[in-house]
Parts: structure tokens; C-alpha cells; sequence
């Protein structure tokens, strides 16, 4: 058991040192943004537009889904809530 937490203590400091460390580091900080962001906020973020937009009408949505604006405003909701939690996650590791 020693050996193997001394080996796991050498892997995390090769991570911490070298350049290749950091960039598999930062890989993998920016897929578990992509997949919080994509499970967690994404979805909470749509139902509530979803909910304030009841009032539109159903021709609107409909006509909305059929020029495929609802997959665009989807992206865009995607995209917006991945770069605001890359940047409160990078603000928060600089301190």
C-alpha cells in the first residue's frame, strides 16, 4: 500500500511540474466544465427560459422549431454557460 500511494504522490507532482502535465490537467478541468455544464446547468437554464416564454404562443414555437431556431438558441445557451463556468472556475484557481 506504501508503494502504491508513493507512486500516486510521484504521478500528481509530474503533474503539477511538467508543461504536458499541465496541459493534461487543464484537458481535463475543461471536459468536466463541459460535462457539468452540459448535465446540471444547461437543462435548469432552458426549463426556466422555457417557463418565461410561455406567453409567446404556440405558432411562434412552432415555426421557431421548424427553421431549427431552437437548436441555434440552444448552442448559444450551451455555449454562454460553458464560458461563464470556465471563467469562474479559472478566477477561483488563480486565487
Amino acid at each position: 500500500m506504501p508503494a502504491i500511494l508513493a507512486l500516486l504522490g510521484r504521478m500528481l507532482v509530474w503533474l503539477v511540474s511538467t508543461y504536458a502535465g499541465q496541459w493534461i490537467l487543464k484537458t481535463l478541468l475543461a471536459l468536466g466544465i463541459g460535462v457539468v455544464t452540459h448535465e446540471v446547468a444547461t437543462p435548469a437554464l432552458m426549463a426556466f427560459l422555457q417557463s418565461k416564454s410561455s406567453g409567446l404562443g404556440l405558432f411562434l414555437f412552432q415555426a421557431f422549431g421548424a427553421i431549427g431556431g431552437d437548436v441555434a438558441f440552444s448552442m448559444i445557451i450551451s455555449a454562454t454557460v460553458a464560458a461563464v463556468a470556465g471563467s469562474m472556475v479559472l478566477r477561483a484557481v488563480r486565487r
